[in-house]
C-alpha cells in the first residue's frame, strides 16, 4: 500500500523469515560462524535458544546458506511427531529411500546413508527448530542418532533450536545423557538500542535502494522501549509506523507516530483516541 510513496520495492518489515533482510548483528555472526565450525568439525550436538521473535529461524536459514553445497541437510520445523515420523521426515529430507517404516528399519537406513556420505568425504546435519516441543521419547531417539559414529568422528551433526524452555528441558535429570553430549550452546538476546536503529535502517535499505523514509532519533528510542529489542515485534511496530506516516503524508517517522502505532498494535488506550480519524481512514484504505 505504501511502497510507491516511500520508493520501496518490497515491504521492509514482513514477519516471514526472509534471509534477504537478515541483519547480521555481532551476536548473529558469532552464532552462525560457531555453528558452521561445529558442524564442519563434526562436534555432534549443538543447541541454540532464544525468546520468541529473536530470530532463531532466520538464523538457521542463514546458517544453511553458509554451509557448503556438498553438505547433506535435513531441516525439521515441526517436531510434534512420533519417533517413527521424525526418523521418516529426516530420511525424506536426506533423500533416503524408505523400505521399512519400523524404528529399526529407519535407523538402519539412516546409518547406511550416513556411512556412505562419510565414505565420500562429506558431512550431514539435521536441524530441528521449535525443539522445546520434543517429547522425552523423541529426544532419546535423537540421542541415539548422535551415537552414529566412526572411530574418529560423528556421522551426523545435530542442531536443536528452541525457546528458553528447551534449556530447562535439557537440564532435567532424565536428560543427563543428552546434556553430556552437547558440545556448543548459544543464546540469542534482544537487540540493544543501537542495534535496533541499525536493524531498522538495514531492512529499509534492502527494501529499496532509493527509499525515502526517515526515523527520528527519539522514534528509534521509543521503538526499543516498546519492543524490548525483539526483532519480530520491531517488524510489527515499524510496519504500522510506515502505514501511519503514509496516511499523514509524511516521510518522517516521529516518536508520536511510533506511539500511535504502538497503541494500534497492542489495542490499548482509550479506543476513541486510539482509533483516530487517521486510523479509521487507514483501516478503510487497507480493507
Amino acid at each position: 500500500m505504501y511502497l510507491d510513496f516511500f520508493s520501496l520495492s518490497q515491504l521492509p518489515f514482513q514477519l516471514t523469515p526472509d534471509t534477504h533482510f537478515f541483519y547480521m548483528s555481532s551476536q548473529h555472526e558469532e552464532v552462525i560462524d560457531s555453528l558452521a565450525y561445529g558442524i564442519d568439525q563434526r562436534l555432534g550436538f549443538m543447541v541454540l535458544t532464544g525468546e520468541v521473535g529473536t530470530g532463531k529461524t532466520t538464523t538457521i536459514r542463514a546458517l544453511l546458506n553458509r554451509l557448503p553445497s556438498t553438505m547433506e541437510t535435513a531441516l525439521i520445523f515441526n517436531p510434534l511427531m512420533s519417533m517413527e515420523e521424525l526418523l521418516e521426515t529426516i530420511a525424506t529430507d536426506f533423500g533416503v529411500p524408505i523400505v521399512q517404516r519400523s524404528l529399526r528399519g529407519l535407523l538402519e537406513a539412516l546409518h547406511q546413508f550416513l556411512l556412505q556420505v562419510n565414505t565420500q568425504g562429506r558431512n550431514a546435519v539435521v536441524i530441528i527448530d521449535e525443539a522445546q516441543h520434543l517429547s522425552f521419547e523423541t529426544m532419546e531417539m535423537i540421542r541415539l542418532l548422535s551415537n552414529l559414529e566412526t572411530e574418529s568422528s560423528k556421522l551426523l551433526q545435530i542442531v536443536l533450536a528452541g525457546q528458553p524452555e528447551l534449556d530447562h528441558q535439557l537440564s532435567q535429570e532424565a536428560m543427563r545423557q543428552v546434556q553430556q553430549r552437547i558440545q556448543m550452546r548459544f543464546r540469542l538476546t534482544p537487540f540493544t538500542p543501537v542495534q535496533v536503529k541499525d536493524y531498522i535502517n538495514w531492512r529499509i535499505r534492502h527494501a529499496g535502494i532509493k527509499a525515502c523514509i526517515v526515523f527520528e532519533e527519539k522514534a528509534y528510542k521509543r521503538i526499543h522501549e516498546y519492543t524490548g529489542g525483539i526483532p519480530r515485534v520491531i517488524n510489527n511496530l515499524c510496519d504500522k509506523c510506515l502505514m501511519a506516516a503514509y496516511v499523514y503524508d509524511t516521510h518522517v517517522v516521529t516518536k508520536d507516530i511510533v506511539g500511535m502505532a504502538y497503541l494500534e498494535m497492542v489495542g490499548g488506550g482509550d479506543p476513541s483516541a486510539r482509533l483516530s480519524s487517521v486510523w479509521r481512514r487507514l483501516k478503510f484504505w487497507a480493507a
